[in-house]
C-alpha cells in the first residue's frame, strides 16, 4: 500500500509529532527519568486534541514504521536488543482501514533483528466502548496482535487509574519483555 499525499502536518500520517527540536526522546534505563517526563508532558500538551474525527491509531502506529516515514522517524524504532512498546491514547473508536495485519506486519518488519512480533507490547488508555462492542473490533484486534496482552485503562475513568496502567502493570511487563531479549553482539 503507498503512503498517502503527504500533508505536512506535525505529527501527521505516522510521522513523530516534533517538540523541542525532537520526534522522540532517547535515554538510558539507569538515567533520572524527570527530563523524559518533562519533555513527554509538554510535547503531549503540545500535541493537543485537534485533528480529524476519525482516529486511526492502528494505521499511525504502523504507518510509523514504515520506510516512508524514515526521514521524520528515523532512529526511534530500535530494533536488535529492543523492545517497542505500542501505545494508544485515544477517545474514539479506531477507524483505521483494514486489515489489522497490515499495520502489525509494518511493525513486526520493523523488528526482525530483535525477533519481530516477540518483541513488541502493546498498552493503552481506551474508551472501554472499544472493547465491549464486537461491530467495532479494530483497535482490540490491534493491541491483542503481540507478544503479550495488551494493559489497558479506559480513557473516560478515574484519572488516579491512568498510572496503574501506565506505570506499575506496564514497568513490569516490560521489565520482564527486556529480560527475556538476547542483547545485540
Amino acid at each position: 500500500m503507498a503512503p498517502p499525499a503527504t500533508t505536512n502536518e506535525n505529527g501527521g500520517q505516522g510521522r513523530l509529532f516534533e517538540w523541542q527540536g525532537q520526534h522522540y526522546f532517547s535515554l538510558n534505563t539507569d538515567d533520572d527519568p524527570a527530563a523524559l517526563k518533562a519533555w513527554f508532558t509538554a510535547a503531549a500538551t503540545a500535541a493537543g486534541e485537534t485533528g480529524c474525527s476519525f482516529e486511526m491509531p492502528a494505521a499511525a502506529a504502523g504507518w510509523a514504521a514504515d520506510p516512508a516515514t524514515a526521514p521524520t522517524n528515523a532512529g526511534f524504532i530500535r530494533d536488535a536488543g529492543a523492545v517497542l512498546v505500542v501505545f494508544v491514547l485515544t477517545d474514539e473508536p479506531d477507524k483505521s482501514p483494514e486489515p489489522v495485519s497490515q499495520w502489525v506486519d509494518k511493525l513486526v518488519a520493523a523488528k526482525q533483528a530483535c525477533g519481530g512480533l516477540n518483541c513488541i507490547l502493546a498498552s493503552g488508555l481506551v474508551p472501554g466502548f472499544c472493547y465491549d462492542n464486537p461491530g467495532d473490533s479494530t483497535l482490540k484486534t490491534f493491541l491483542e496482535s503481540f507478544s503479550a496482552p495488551p494493559f489497558t485503562g479506559d480513557i473516560d475513568g478515574d484519572p488516579s487509574d491512568y498510572a496503574m496502567v501506565v506505570g506499575d502493570a506496564l514497568a513490569g511487563v516490560i521489565q520482564e519483555k527486556c529480560e527475556e531479549i538476547e542483547p545485540p553482539g
